[in-house]
């Protein structure tokens, strides 16, 4: 049974990489998530052929493949379900120290001979360090996972964050806590491991197939918001949506929740996703809020009423809660600062 949920697990990954190989070049999203399947599958090969012979070209497949999953499994979250993060180089930096640091220690003893082992504390250091590595990365990219988990207005992905949540928490808590860590002999749990890997590949690969890609990627088709107006007639609910900001600027409450707007709007809340989302193409409730936010103060930075109030107050009258968050989005947005966007149009 272990060998063929191993088997089932690395076919779900080939396929999903064949899914997502023409769409190679749409973002870094889908670049890393199609490494993530490729390390994947080498990490299998030793799950499938084994015992595998010491340096054998499947035993360094296993090995670089199981050691960069870590690193990858943090990026792909950090880029997927982040509130549009772009990855810096730090941060590939540091997701490839969960391959370098065990990788140098064995090109070290192969090439120079050069046995860890006689230092028992750089031993001990070297191992769990690496360890602690890997399960400070993951936990970070389960706790991005949980937090935009709410914003999301995505159904499908948001069954894919909490999938993507449970089982890979439990999954990689079983390998690396209780198997590299505390190293636990039990008969089932090669299986157990196994069948989760197999579960949670089989769910995303149903929604990439099945569904659409955009709904766990964002492509170049699913970017364009359609906020500024609505090209057909909207619904009545649509209208109270857009009424509700524009008129009750209900974007300026600080903390406002998509489940406190839709108590505000008497709308059940699944209801509310799918008109902001499948009307409006928002695929981020945060989005959709800094959309209204981002459009009073660019007013209010154009009129000479407010020519001496900072940045700051307006920022915050507007429902941001920090200058960074807001000098953020208004970059994203205009392509400069507040403060040059003031200059430039009061002058």
């Amino acid at each position: 049974m272990t060998l063929f949920f191993s088997y089932f697990a690395f076919a779900q990954m080939i396929m999903c990489m064949l899914l997502l190989l023409p769409l190679w070049r749409q973002n870094q999203s889908i670049r890393l998530y199609f490494l993530l399947m490729l390390s994947g599958c080498c990490y299998l090969l030793g799950e499938i052929f084994s015992p595998v012979e010491p340096n054998s070209l499947l035993r360094w497949f296993e090995f670089i493949g199981g050691n960069a999953l870590p690193g990858l499994f943090w990026l792909v979250s950090l880029s997927v379900f982040g509130d549009h993060v772009v990855l810096k180089r730090g941060q590939y930096l540091l997701a490839s120290m969960t391959l370098v640091i065990p990788l140098s220690s064995t090109l070290l003893q192969l090439i120079f001979d050069f046995q860890l082992s006689q230092f028992p504390f750089a031993q001990t250091m070297v191992k769990y360090g690496a360890m602690l590595l890997e399960l400070l990365l993951i936990s970070h990219a389960l706790i991005i996972a949980a937090q935009q988990w709410r914003n999301d207005l995505v159904q499908e992905r948001r069954y894919i964050r909490g999938s993507v949540i449970c089982i890979s928490g439990l999954y990689i808590f079983l390998v690396i806590f209780l198997g590299q860590l505390l190293d636990i002999q039990w008969l089932g749990f090669d299986l157990l491991k196994a069948f989760l890997l197999a579960i949670l590949i089989m769910g995303i690969n149903f929604f990439l197939f099945r569904l659409r890609e955009s709904s766990l990627f964002e492509t170049i088709s699913s970017k364009g918001h359609n906020a500024a107006g609505i090209n057909k007639q909207p619904s009545k609910e649509l209208s109270r949506v857009i009424n509700a900001m524009v008129e009750e600027k209900l974007y300026q409450q600080d903390g406002l929740t998509i489940a406190s707007f839709a108590k505000h709007l008497s709308i059940h809340e699944y209801k509310l996703r799918q008109l902001i989302n499948g009307e409006m193409n928002y695929r981020n409730f945060n989005d959709f809020l800094n959309f209204y936010r981002i459009k009073e103060v660019s007013e209010k930075l154009t009129q000479t009423d407010y020519i001496q109030t900072p940045v700051l107050t307006l920022a915050l009258e507007s429902g941001f809660r920090s200058l960074s968050s807001f000098n953020k989005v208004f970059k994203e947005t205009h392509a400069i600062t507040p403060t040059q966007y003031r200059k430039k149009y009061q002058s």
